[in-house]
């Protein structure tokens, strides 16, 4: 007994003195985390101060804390209003870090962050049977918490960042017909819902067909227990949020990728072009499901399920770099391939591409960022680049043995 709870103890005694670290280092001489400054602020205005955390005060609140003053509208200094923006239940979740201060729950927060990043680059790897010796596994989970995306999630608390982390740890859980605790994933990371716009429907549709039951039961019943709570806790919640949400696309500067494409880089497609280039690529997506759902080709699951997510971050039509980690799966896949394709260099080959993609992706934000502002040019490497992947190596995800079963055996 006492063997098997000692890596879990070391593991949360590490954790613990990360978040240490964070606290007295960083979020305490260096409030930070902007992203996720206003979701808590909100949480801790209704758990300890009973407010209504989509209210004007409480948003100005918010604005006080991050700026020292109202938010100005003058784009060049880059300040968003203080808005919750979230629907309720992610207070409902936050509700434990609610009563801390602020410095403590974001080092908490980035911590969480952090470690899902390393978390999912192990359980994709896992996944897909790619064998990892320790050296690789250190490695590896180091390259995914630097990667480009991971760091700056990590780093601004992007509450979106752990949300795909939910859902790529979810595949891992159907892998490994732990039902129970995808559904309740899911469930979870509903709380920044256009993330999961093309995953949720694809996975939940896909149980139904393939008798996974248990886990979309489990869904709908963790999803209506957040829903339920939500509405008794705060009736008037939804229409709140559905009036900040209306107001969110008039002060976000950068698009999806495709959007990026159609009107920065090739302006002369405009918005037509990017509604073609939309409409392709979730046809592209659809035919996908079709063949894994309708026509039962259980081979397909892994391949289509990396697919939606990758085109979940092509198309949305607000997006950003920190969600660019639900690209993880292509590029563990890809690595495996790498490691595969020589038993003696194969190790050292991954290991180059790791590092020669971060420095590349840190590179292209270090010379190409304006002020503030990150450059539209950070959204086209690692969604198309994935894109491209997954077309090119497709016969090796088809060809792969699948993931899943179908039909769970256990919780």
């Amino acid at each position: 007994m006492m063997r098997r709870l000692a890596l879990p103890i070391m593991i949360l005694l590490f954790l613990a003195l990360v978040v240490w670290g964070m606290y007295t280092y960083v979020t305490l001489p260096h409030p930070g985390a902007n992203d996720f400054a206003q979701r808590w602020h909100g949480s801790h205005a209704f758990w300890v101060e009973g407010k209504d955390p989509y209210s004007r005060e409480v948003a100005l609140d918010a604005e006080l804390m991050l700026y020292g003053a109202p938010a100005s509208t003058d784009p060049a200094l880059d300040q968003y209003p203080g808005d919750f923006l979230y629907p309720f239940h992610y207070a409902v979740i936050l509700a434990p870090l609610a009563p801390l201060s602020y410095a403590l729950a974001s080092a908490i927060w980035m911590t969480l962050t952090a470690t899902m990043c390393g978390l999912c680059f192990v359980l994709m790897a896992q996944t897909y049977g790619w064998r990892l010796s320790p050296l690789m596994l250190t490695l590896g989970v180091a390259w995914a918490v630097s990667f480009y995306p991971s760091a700056r999630g990590v780093i601004l608390g992007q509450p979106g960042t752990f949300v795909v982390c939910l859902q790529i740890v979810a595949l891992w859980a159907l892998a490994k017909d732990r039902d129970v605790l995808a559904g309740v994933l899911l469930a979870v990371s509903t709380y920044k819902p256009q993330i999961g716009i093309f995953i949720l429907p694809f996975l939940l549709l896909w149980g139904l067909r393939v008798g996974r039951r248990r886990f979309v039961i489990v869904f709908i019943v963790s999803f209506a227990a957040l829903m339920l709570a939500s509405f008794l806790l705060l009736p008037a919640w939804l229409g709140e949020w559905l009036q900040q949400t209306a107001q969110y696309t008039g002060y976000t500067r950068i698009g999806s990728p495709v959007w990026v494409i159609a009107h920065v880089y090739l302006p002369f497609l405009g918005t037509a072009g990017e509604i073609v280039i939309t409409a392709l690529l979730v046809l592209f997506m659809l035919w996908a499901w079709w063949r894994v759902i309708w026509r039962r080709e259980h081979n397909l699951f892994d391949w289509t399920a990396a697919l939606s997510l990758a085109v979940t971050h092509l198309v949305a039509l607000r997006t950003a770099t920190p969600h660019f980690v639900a690209y993880l799966p292509v590029l563990v896949f890809s690595f495996r391939e790498l490691a595969r394709s020589d038993r003696r260099t194969g190790t050292g080959r991954v290991l180059i591409a790791m590092l020669a993609l971060n420095v590349a992706l840190w590179v292209l934000f270090l010379t190409t960022v304006e002020g503030r502002f990150e450059s539209p040019l950070c959204y086209l490497p690692i969604p198309w680049g994935s894109l491209i992947l997954l077309w090119l190596m497709r016969n090796r995800w088809w060809n792969a043995r699948p993931s899943v079963k179908l039909q769970g055996a256990a919780a």
